[in-house]
């Protein structure tokens, strides 16, 4: 069975389009070494805490996340965008959590 990766984002205020922009850049690089997880990029503006932005992914297993991001982050050149992705994630968010849930369909 398939497994739903979410990740609420608590984006630093003024954060959350330029953070959901950022998820995009990073999923579109990511689909040039081959990882094409089903993605989902949610917000929500008016209910709870503001500047919150949701990304889910679906894979078959929590293992194919890392071994996706491993394989990936052999590449030089892609290694290096993902480090830099990675530091302008933390310096746009305050935390982040996550939740996985087995799809049952």
């Amino acid at each position: 069975m398939a497994i739903l990766h979410t990740r609420i984002f608590q984006a630093k205020p003024g954060q959350a389009g330029p953070l959901v922009d950022h998820f995009k850049a990073g999923i579109e690089h990511m689909n040039t070494y081959g990882v094409d997880w089903e993605t989902r990029i949610c917000t929500d503006y008016y209910s709870g805490r503001s500047d919150r932005v949701l990304v889910e992914w679906v894979v078959e297993g929590l293992g194919d996340v890392d071994a996706d991001v491993a394989k990936v982050m052999e590449i030089p050149e892609a290694a290096a965008f993902l480090g830099g992705w990675f530091e302008q994630l933390n310096n746009m968010i305050t935390h982040s959590d996550a939740d996985n849930w087995t799809i049952a369909d």
